[in-house]
């Protein structure tokens, strides 16, 4: 038996195809063996105003596609710009990185394009981190060179 393998915690919510599911009491795998179904962990969730970077972007994007909020024919050729656009920034830290995402976009494995899409959110954060402690001491950089 093949599919999707959801392992829930006691409680924890998941929304399969549009609709709101919450586990019991006790925890819990679910499988699901439907390729094409929409699933979304409501912890992998971000919240609108936790939107504030490109990635993040993107990552809400497909989150509001996997919900039916967005539709797929209206929305994937401007996802696929934004993703054009992370390309240069992700290049030189994994190159097959965003060509994956495209991917997986394609074949309407969404949930799949969620959990790589968090991987880039960390990325993200440490290149941003990374930035700031640059620019925090700007004085040690000029005497390295």
């Amino acid at each position: 038996m093949s599919g999707l393998i959801l392992k829930l915690a006691a409680g924890e919510k998941v929304v399969i195809n549009g609709a709101l599911l919450e586990n019991g009491d006790k925890p819990s795998s679910l499988r699901i063996a439907d390729a094409n179904a929409r699933v979304l962990r409501c912890r992998d969730a971000l919240k609108p105003d936790e939107v504030n970077t490109p990635v993040k972007q993107v990552y809400y994007a497909i989150q509001l596609l996997i919900t039916g909020d967005l539709e797929e024919d209206r929305v994937l050729p401007a996802l696929f710009r934004e993703i054009d656009r992370l390309e240069d920034v992700f290049r030189a830290i994994d190159p097959q990185a965003i060509p994956q995402l495209r991917e997986m976009l394609r074949r309407a494995n969404h949930y799949s394009a969620l959990c790589h899409m968090r991987n880039l959110v960390e990325l993200e954060t440490e290149l941003f981190r990374h930035a700031r402690l640059k620019n925090a001491y700007p004085e040690e950089q000029a005497q390295v060179a």
